[in-house]
């Protein structure tokens, strides 16, 4: 009897297991990718905080100019407190020759049209403008000066500014 030539076959093998190092050219580049996009994104983020640090700050300030108005009730002093500080961030977020030289109604002008708070001719916003020099803090209506809309004014504008 002849030998069946099936059975001289060896038994089948399985071959190695795909091994998970190294990975293939699409997860180097995935892995590239991925990596670009949250450095991209951490240096936006922290260049946006940055670049926003005198906001949070001047924010502050102005809370701080309210509390001190709160001891010393004098709306004529935070006033001249809140146009101080103003112009102080102004002067960060702009050019010095654009900002430094304004007073009065150009100053008020500058604040509406950098911020789009048309607020600043009414009358919390004319108590920083030529008023302050008054020896009584009143606007055109001869009312005296709305602290609480003045602070709102304020903060309003350093956070809306457009720098």
């Amino acid at each position: 009897m002849t030998q069946n030539p099936l059975d001289q076959l060896r038994p089948n093998h399985l071959p190695d297991p795909v091994s998970f190092w190294p990975p293939a050219p699409g997860w180097w580049l995935s892995a590239v990718l991925v990596i670009a996009v949250i450095t991209l994104i951490t240096v936006l983020l922290i260049r946006y905080i940055r670049r926003n640090r005198y906001r949070r700050q001047a924010r502050q300030q102005a809370n701080i100019l309210f509390n001190a108005f709160q001891k010393h009730q004098n709306p004529l002093q935070f006033a001249n407190d809140c146009n101080r500080l103003l112009k102080k961030t102004a002067l960060h977020a702009y050019p010095a020759e654009q900002v430094a030289p304004l007073y009065g109604n150009a100053w008020l002008d500058f604040l509406s049209r950098k911020s789009g708070i048309t607020a600043f001719s009414a009358k919390p916003g004319q108590a920083l403008g030529d008023t302050r020099f008054k020896p009584t803090p009143k606007v055109k209506d001869k009312q005296e000066v709305d602290v609480d809309q003045l602070h709102k004014l304020t903060v309003s504008w350093i956070r809306k500014h457009h720098a």
